[in-house]
């Protein structure tokens, strides 16, 4: 049963906002704990309980209407394919790989917010471009947040992100952004890079700037951000996945490409247990597979987003296993 009265104070929705840190911030407004709060809202939580059945408590007790809190934290949006407008493209929060980080901290504060805000991000979501702020892998609250005023080429890299989202799609890309960045740093670890000077710049530029130190787990991801992503838009091509399976030297250009595309220079390789290797090995082994297979591509490769009912494709064009090699 819904409590039928709205507490005395109120806090706003952030947009794409947890539904525990919505009630954890209306629980320190009323001075209240957030069990405390939980009861009164009388749901009784358990692992068979739909975070839904906290929407019409919730909108009693705040004060805002069910539509507007449904708008504000995806996991009360239960459908994938939607034509709802304010619901379409918004992080699916029931997969294994669905990620909630801390807000920006800059976003929050001009909101009018105090507290820290926990978020549900999509895998793009790494620099705030309007205040200019590292708030992707490695953040695990706001004060890990890192000033990228004197490294103008990792927002750069934001916007060519972006880019490869509408070229590539989605689907496609997110995938391809881990196992770039995991590649790109078992890189490091390995090898000697030719250029270490630069690599000290761009810490130095980093701690500069943000005035307190960083982690490891914040700091190799942000300045090595902009490679990153031009690995992401060699992975996530379909043209150069073909390529590099069609043989006839696929592979000798797919690595020529690597220094083209200013990822690492002069790259060649060499050794078997190279982290890029194993990648195209398990791609191989990938593609062999859903060639008898063709359904099992596309649950490897879900949704991160939900979608448009109308106007969608009957068949992605990627989901048509690659021809035999």
């Amino acid at each position: 049963m819904s409590p039928s009265r709205r507490l005395p104070c109120t806090v706003r929705p952030f947009h794409n906002e947890t539904v525990d840190s919505f009630i954890a911030r209306l629980a320190t407004a009323n001075h209240l704990r957030v069990d405390e709060l939980r009861n009164y809202l009388g749901v009784r939580i358990l692992k068979s309980t739909p975070v839904t059945a906290l929407l019409e408590p919730l909108s009693a007790v705040s004060g805002y209407p069910a539509s507007t809190l449904r708008l504000a934290m995806p996991e009360f949006i239960t459908a994938k394919y939607t034509d709802e407008p304010g619901l379409i493209e918004r992080p699916l929060t029931t997969r294994p790989q669905s990620l909630a980080q801390p807000a920006c901290r800059r976003c929050v504060r001009a909101a009018g917010i105090t507290t820290s805000v926990e978020r549900w991000v999509t895998h793009d979501h790494n620099v705030c471009l309007r205040h200019r702020l590292w708030i992707g892998t490695g953040c695990q609250n706001p004060q890990d947040h890192a000033d990228l005023r004197r490294l103008p080429r990792v927002s750069l890299a934001q916007r060519h992100h972006r880019n490869l989202l509408a070229l590539h799609g989605r689907r496609w890309v997110h995938g391809r952004f881990r196992e770039a960045q995991d590649i790109y740093l078992k890189w490091y670890k390995q090898r000697e890079f030719a250029s270490q000077r630069e690599v000290v710049r761009r810490m130095i530029a980093l701690a500069s700037a943000t005035r307190r130190p960083l982690t490891k787990d914040v700091v190799l991801p942000a300045i090595f951000h902009p490679e990153i992503v031009a690995l992401t838009g060699l992975l996530a091509s379909d043209h150069w996945e073909r390529r590099l399976f069609a043989g006839a030297g696929g592979l000798r250009l797919f690595t020529a490409e690597i220094t083209r595309r200013e990822a690492l220079a002069g790259y060649e390789l060499e050794e078997t247990d190279d982290s890029l290797y194993q990648w195209v090995k398990g791609r191989i082994a990938l593609h062999k597979f859903t060639r008898y297979y063709p359904r099992s591509f596309g649950a490897l490769h879900p949704e991160e987003t939900t979608r448009p009912t109308q106007n969608r494709p009957a068949r992605d064009f990627r989901l048509i296993p690659l021809p035999p090699y």
